[in-house]
């Protein structure tokens, strides 16, 4: 069971604002006012603009490595101001705070304990923005929790939250497809393919025409300039440039399809 450690709290953020703008800054000072003894991480603030699988890869794959009881902000919020719910979840171990949008679509109904609906004005600001929940409710909301108000304090109860499919991954005759779901930092290119989709049988990696081959355990079995797909440290596939980079190869862009054919002896 999750417990704020009420001294000092961790409140992660993952966002899509950018760095350019005054926007992170001041969801951090609000979460700050509310409550000074807050830390807070930034997990990811380049989440590409509207981009909700993205922001589902970057947050399923960094929650587990914080304290029980961090509190996960997460705003990637296309729908902003529309119909969409502003929610918080509580998992057991950790809480969640963002846009009912599928972004916390990696959390099934075994681990959602509880989960409401921010719509109890009294804790937010007093004139919410259309345009900016991410200041007016979101930052509030992990403020509060920070401060251990009750969840149900916060809004209603939520049966369901929005859980949609991030990124085409299918099986095939002889195989598996998938597409691109993020692009990180050295421009290599992530894939909805698991490595348990795989299990134990080799497999051909084909992207955008071209044969990149079986996969390899790390970048230095490939030469230097060298495409090579392999399973990232998350478990997912990826395709890489050795010392390059795969989005300039390839001209990738997110969604692009890719193709594991499975070898017959």
């Amino acid at each position: 069971m999750a417990f704020l450690a009420s001294d000092y709290p961790v409140i992660t953020l993952t966002t899509d604002f950018g760095e350019r703008d005054n926007y992170v800054g001041i969801v951090k000072g609000i979460i700050k006012r509310i409550n000074r003894r807050a830390e807070l991480i930034d997990i990811n603030h380049n989440i590409p603009p509207f981009n909700i699988p993205a922001a589902n890869y970057q947050l399923e794959t960094s929650y587990r490595s914080f304290p029980e009881g961090t509190i996960h902000y997460a705003v990637v919020d296309p729908g902003v101001g529309t119909e969409r719910k502003a929610i918080a979840v509580h998992s057991g171990d950790y809480f969640f705070v963002g846009p009912d949008n599928g972004i916390f679509s990696f959390l099934n109904r075994r681990n959602i304990k509880r989960a409401v609906v921010l719509n109890n004005r009294k804790y937010f600001s007093a004139a919410i923005s259309m345009t900016f929940h991410g200041r007016d409710i979101f930052a509030p909301a992990a403020g509060l929790l920070s401060q251990g108000v009750a969840l149900e304090e916060l809004g209603e109860p939520l049966e369901d939250i929005t859980s949609v499919k991030m990124a085409s991954r299918r099986r095939t005759k002889g195989g598996f497809t998938g597409s691109v779901i993020y692009i990180d930092h050295f421009e290599n290119l992530v894939t909805s393919i698991r490595n348990q989709d795989l299990g134990t049988r080799k497999g051909i990696v084909t992207f955008k025409g071209e044969k990149i081959g079986f996969l390899k355990r790390t970048f230095g079995e490939a030469a230097i300039g060298q495409v090579t797909a392999y399973i990232n440290s998350f478990g997912y596939l990826e395709i890489g440039v050795n010392r390059g980079s795969a989005r300039d190869h390839f001209k990738a862009v997110y969604g692009d399809k890719i193709q594991i054919l499975f070898a017959s002896a």
